[in-house]
């Protein structure tokens, strides 16, 4: 004879409640109901599992069998659970940054979110800012960290400020000040990041000043630019978070320009947007903490 899970439940209930009557309330059926089918799970099983005349008390074949019982219905349980959660479309977010951030702060940011939101297919691609600009208009990606505009819209959050300071090398002839004024450069050995985004105010101070530093290198990472000046081949201006060990670090007053970092977004009803968007917002941007960097 075959056995189902109501059966089953019609057993655990009793056993449960200590009572055919407040099984049978549990089970949502009839007493009869309940006592005939816990009569075709004995003959299914061909043992008794409770004492006749002795209410709900279970027999021994009844008490060995009840573990079993709860691991069949927990089974049963857990594989419904699995396959509608399988079965459940996954939310995706295609996630784009610039190269350049703080590794620190942006991977505990992604791994936090993922921790979170497990249901949720997280896609991520480093692209210059031109790149995700385009790819965030045309629908190919939901949201991107990258440099904000003087004045974000509404589907913007700014995150931290950028500032900058010039790198040297821990024996360099500047490297035990606290700061450089742009005449004190002329002439020195620089290396530069062409595409840096802080490359044009640095330039227009330096022809202001009629300033003409040396470049001897050009590269196309920030990370490129600190192990040069690590090395000491030369000096460079470079993110304020981004100098680690090994190089002395000076703030260079008359150079004032600084860049908002920040999250835009494309579609402002996406939940999982909305909810990186809760994570960016509450997330540790500490920039003060120095730390390598992630790409360009």
């Amino acid at each position: 004879m075959p056995m189902n899970l109501t059966l089953i439940r019609y057993f655990m209930a009793v056993v449960e409640t200590g009572s055919f009557t407040r099984g049978a309330e549990r089970a949502n059926v009839t007493q009869p109901t309940l006592s005939a089918g816990i009569k075709r799970l004995e003959e299914a099983l061909d043992v008794a599992l409770f004492e006749r005349g002795r209410g709900a008390q279970l027999t021994p074949a009844g008490a060995r069998f009840l573990p079993r019982a709860r691991l069949l219905l927990q089974e049963w349980t857990t594989a419904r659970r699995e396959l509608r959660q399988a079965q459940a479309p996954r939310q995706r977010l295609r996630l784009g940054y610039i190269p350049g951030l703080p590794q620190h702060q942006l991977t505990t940011l992604l791994g936090s979110f993922i921790a979170a939101h497990p249901d949720t297919s997280l896609e991520i691609l480093e692209a210059p800012a031109a790149n995700l600009s385009r790819r965030l208009q045309l629908g190919r990606i939901d949201a991107a960290i990258l440099f904000l505009d003087q004045e974000p819209g509404e589907m913007a959050l700014p995150l931290f400020r950028q500032r900058y300071v010039l790198a040297v090398p821990p024996h360099h002839v500047l490297a035990h000040r606290s700061t450089a004024r742009i005449a004190d450069l002329q002439d020195q050995p620089f290396v530069i990041r062409p595409h840096a985004e802080i490359m044009p105010a640095a330039e227009r101070l330096f022809a202001a000043q009629n300033v003409r530093p040396r470049i001897i290198g050009r590269v196309e990472s920030d990370a490129g630019l600190l192990a040069l000046v690590q090395a000491g081949v030369g000096i460079a201006i470079v993110p304020h978070w981004l100098p680690g060990k090994n190089v002395a670090t000076l703030t260079l007053p008359e150079l004032r320009e600084t860049h908002r970092v920040g999250l835009i977004w494309r579609d402002a009803e996406g939940a999982a947007a909305a909810q990186l968007r809760e994570f960016a917002a509450g997330h540790d941007w500490d920039t003060e903490v120095q730390h390598p960097i992630i790409g360009h």
